[in-house]
């Protein structure tokens, strides 16, 4: 057994041998890239699909990597059995000593990519970090957040952490925007007011319901907290949106003389 060992030893440093490895892994990689461009290329070019195309990525790379490791194991170096379990015997023992956060990383990045808690292009919150998932890889994930930060997050994270999904997978999403304002207002005129601000914005998407609710807080000294919920037709339009209503409301209300200058009026953006 030790003899097979070591012919197989010898055949993997065989310059053919990792030649050939070195020239697949290449064209590989060549292919991975095209791929990322062509998924890049279709988001772009259908964008109301830009979710569905970009999560897509991450599961036909870890298959083509899978597929390009099965192909040189058994076409190319094509080692005895033997050999194959003791080398993966080795192998395991030294990640799993040396290595145990990055294996904890990767095996988390291949839960997520089956489990698919969430996807490229999703919305989530998780510790304190919130954008959208530019990138799933085996040992991080790339957050994109508002503040026009890259964010890497170890996929080992996930595992322990609760994680918040905005839209799962869809192009939209919920997004509220709360007002307070003077309890003695008229509720009536100032739902309305909100409801025509919200569908008259050009970012909401108009299939879905426009809700306007109402709390009476008393302990604010009277005040009522006024809750827009709307969905915006594209993740990333969340910030101008809220805006967008925030401004329109704001101008309604003065335009319609409901706010006494000396009690204006507070509004607030709150993430799903």
């Amino acid at each position: 057994m030790k003899e097979d060992i070591l012919r197989s030893i010898d055949a993997l440093l065989n310059l053919e041998v990792i030649f050939e490895t070195i020239l697949i892994l290449l064209a590989s990689s060549l292919f991975v890239f095209a791929l990322h461009r062509l998924c890049d290329f279709l988001a772009s070019r259908f964008p109301r699909r830009r979710v569905q195309i970009s999560s897509a990525f991450p599961v036909l790379r870890l298959f083509v990597w899978l597929g390009v490791i099965l192909f040189v194991l058994t076409t190319v170096i094509r080692p005895e059995i033997n050999t194959l379990v003791a080398l993966s015997a080795t192998a395991g023992v030294a990640f799993g000593l040396g290595s145990q956060e990055l294996v904890k990383n990767v095996l988390a990045g291949v839960l997520i990519l089956i489990d698919r808690p969430f996807r490229v292009g999703d919305m989530i919150r998780v510790d304190s970090f919130y954008g959208e998932v530019t990138q799933i890889g085996l040992r991080t994930s790339r957050v994109h957040t508002f503040d026009d930060s890259i964010v890497s997050i170890p996929n080992g994270l996930f595992l322990n952490t609760p994680v918040t999904n905005s839209n799962s997978g869809e192009l939209t999403e919920q997004v509220v925007v709360e007002f307070i304002l003077p309890g003695r207002i008229d509720v009536g005129a100032v739902k309305e007011l909100m409801e025509e601000a919200a569908l008259c914005s050009p970012y909401v998407y108009r299939k879905k319901p426009v809700v306007v609710l109402v709390e009476d807080h008393f302990n604010w000294g009277c005040q009522s907290l006024f809750k827009v919920k709307l969905y915006v037709m594209d993740v990333r339009f969340e910030r101008l949106i809220a805006s967008d209503i925030t401004e329109r409301v704001k101008e309604g209300l003065n335009a319609r003389g409901m706010i006494p200058a000396d009690c204006p009026p507070a509004a607030a953006y709150r993430r799903p």
